[in-house]
């Protein structure tokens, strides 16, 4: 048995450094092989095997490529040709979708030599979406913390001259507290120079993007102008600087007219991403051209921010709010899907599971695809979008559409496979102060759903102040030392549940008597002498005044109902009190003689005493003692937001504990 142990033992420690190892293993990389084929090459990628996450469709890879001339591709076997022999570096990034290893594979970039060449130069492809379009970007995947994201800024001349010109590419925007990105690198292939900039602007929280985009600031989405005035180049960069915090510049030179080129950024995700998974995040491009006969253009990418690349996911416009602005604030939904089944979808079902934080009557569908009208009633022919409302949520029904799958035969455009739909929700009237979510359950045709991720807004911290007002005694003091007081209070906006409190008060008392002591001292009888003597006796009676300034510090824990709140809390009291003490001392003087009554020798009174008034000091007082409370906290009104009024209950410790109290009308906003 012991040999047994021993043998255990060492086979434990011997296996602990393989361990260690292959946990510190490197991410495996992309790999990828060419073959000549006609007049250019063939590419076929390599990747790891995959993980099947569990419960979700079958996982599989999506390619993007770079060929290192401009061009780019999303196919999974693409091939390009090269319109000049020479060296070129191509890259290769793969996406695992539905995969649950712990390290995605990395991109890699290989040396292709180009022996074999086109007789014409291939055409340019671009990723514009409009015929109007001066410059547009696409990212090859949706970002995810600490991994790569490549995006292609594409640009073209639609004038008639010759121009030189600047790229801007603003990306982190100052409405997040943290960075989404760090620019690793940009690849270009036209001749295009990064400039360094000189320009510094203070960020401003006020800015929205509203002049460019022409939507309202409040995220209502209402319209500010129905066709904004254009701006020039340098007011659309102060915008954009204000709106975002990193910005790169490329100078480009000699773009003929109706010539289109890419450039190539890779954008690295940072740790703190994490924190806004399920948020609309944007990147923005502007295509500015010296020639001032050209028009700017610009081009924002609304990007989400995910934890796994899942074609079926759900995110929302806002993930953080103010709650003091959030009743019936306007939020954004996107819902994406993709069929990864062996052949088209006719019928896609969004059940969106939607809380009763948002307003179900103010809904409005704003986007889709695939591209279809709304359904009415009688039914038409063709495909349509039906939505509904249910107890639990919103259903959008895709009918009669053609939504290929991934693993179609005949599906050699892995987009054609996706689709959405972007819809505008109200929060309620009456919002409570807790997290919401949604999440969508996604049916193709008669299959099993897929259930999405959540979509969740959470509320920031949001303090509300209050101004506060009283009067505060000692219930057992003989000596009634009150005083009044006013300060303020910080506290998270309309909260119910335990929070903390923090009040800074200011007292004063004023000028208060002290009551009257008097001490009489009586004349000793055994020091008269003689036939004929005086009694003297002392009166002393002692005063003053004292008048006080504190500082107080309340620190508590309370809870909120609907008209009732309650806490508990301890307090540090600086008093500075100031005054003076008054003695008075009154001397009464009473003439004896002694006389004989029935046989015995007694001293009697001679006539009424003689007051004579003794001497009058006044000694100046002052005195700072730090006084720490614990108390009890009762307000009745609207405790959460508005006026309310409050007792506070508890002891002070002055040389021993005393009972102290304070009556006091708020108001917090």
């Amino acid at each position: 048995m012991v040999g047994r142990f021993v043998v255990a033992l060492g086979w434990l420690f011997t296996a602990l450094p393989v361990l260690s190892a292959q946990d510190s293993l490197p991410a495996p990389s992309a790999q990828f092989v060419y073959v000549q084929e006609r007049d250019g090459f063939r590419f076929r990628p390599s990747y790891p095997p995959l993980v099947q996450m569990a419960g979700a469709p079958d996982a599989f890879y999506t390619s993007y490529w770079e060929f290192g001339d401009g061009h780019y591709s999303f196919e999974e076997t693409p091939w390009h040709a090269y319109p000049r022999p020479g060296e070129y570096e191509v890259l290769l990034c793969g996406t695992a979708h539905y995969d649950d290893n712990k390290k995605p594979p990395k991109p890699t970039k290989k040396k292709v030599t180009a022996t074999a060449y086109a007789s014409t130069s291939p055409t340019l492809p671009g990723v514009f979406t409009a015929e109007e379009q001066s410059i547009a970007l696409r990212v090859n995947r949706q970002p995810v913390a600490q991994q790569e994201l490549f995006c292609i800024i594409s640009y073209r001349n639609r004038s008639v001259y010759t121009t030189d010109g600047r790229l801007h590419l603003f990306f982190n925007e100052r409405r997040f507290p943290t960075t989404h990105f760090q620019f690793l690198e940009a690849r270009t292939h036209f001749g295009e120079v990064p400039e360094l900039l000189s320009v510094v602007t203070p960020p401003s929280e006020a800015f929205q993007w509203a002049a460019l985009t022409g939507i309202s600031a409040t995220g209502d989405g209402v319209p500010l102008l129905e066709h904004p005035p254009p701006l020039g180049v340098e007011e659309i960069l102060q915008e954009a600087r204000r709106t975002y915090r990193n910005e790169q510049t490329w100078r480009f030179s000699q773009l003929r007219p109706g010539e289109s080129r890419n450039a190539f950024v890779t954008l690295q995700g940072t740790p703190t991403m994490l924190r806004d998974t399920s948020a609309h995040i944007h990147i923005l491009g502007v295509f500015a051209p010296s020639d001032s006969a050209i028009p700017v253009d610009t081009f924002e990418l609304e990007l989400e921010i995910v934890n796994s690349h899942d074609p079926n996911a759900i995110s929302v416009s806002d993930n953080r709010m103010n709650f003091r602005r959030a009743q019936k604030r306007a939020l954004e939904y996107r819902v994406r899907f993709q069929n990864t089944g062996e052949g088209p979808a006719k019928t896609v079902q969004i059940a969106v599971k939607t809380p009763k934080s948002l307003d179900m009557r103010r809904v409005k569908p704003l986007d889709w695809y695939p591209s279809c009208p709304i359904c009415i009633d009688p039914p038409q022919p063709g495909g349509c979008l039906d939505t509904a409302v249910t107890d639990t949520g919103l259903v959008f029904t895709f009918r009669n559409i053609y939504l290929p799958g991934t693993r179609q035969k005949d599906c050699s455009d892995k987009d054609s496979t996706k689709g959405f739909v972007r819809y505008r929700i109200h929060t309620a009237a009456r919002l409570p102060k807790l997290p919401f979510y949604s999440q969508a359950a996604i049916v193709f045709d008669k299959n099993v759903p897929v259930i999405t991720n959540r979509a969740t807004t959470r509320f920031k911290p949001g303090i509300s102040p209050g101004v506060k007002v009283g009067y505060g005694f000692y219930p057992d003091s003989t000596f009634s030392e009150g005083y009044y007081f006013a300060g303020v209070s910080f506290s998270p906006y309309r909260s119910w549940r335990v929070y903390p409190q923090v009040e800074v008060l200011t007292g004063v008392q004023a000028r208060t008597e002290l009551p009257e002591q008097v001490q009489d001292i009586p004349g000793d009888p055994s020091t008269l002498m003689g036939d004929i003597d005086t009694l003297v006796s002392e009166r002393i009676v002692r005063g003053g005044y004292r008048q006080a300034l504190s500082f107080e510090l309340p620190v508590l824990l309370r809870h909120n109902g609907s008209f009732i709140g309650g806490g508990i809390g301890a307090s540090a009291m600086l008093w500075m009190s100031r005054g003076e003490d008054e003695v008075s001392t009154t001397v009464v003087r009473q003439p004896y003689r002694i006389v004989q009554q029935g046989g015995s020798i007694q001293w009697a009174p001679v006539g009424p005493p003689i007051q004579q008034s003794g001497k009058k000091t006044t000694e100046p007082f002052q005195e700072t003692r730090l006084v720490p409370a614990v108390f009890g906290d009762l307000t009745v009104g609207s405790v959460r937001s508005g006026p309310h009024l409050g007792l506070r209950m508890g002891w002070r410790y002055t040389e021993r504990w005393h009972l102290f109290a304070q009556l006091a009308a708020q108001v917090s906003f």
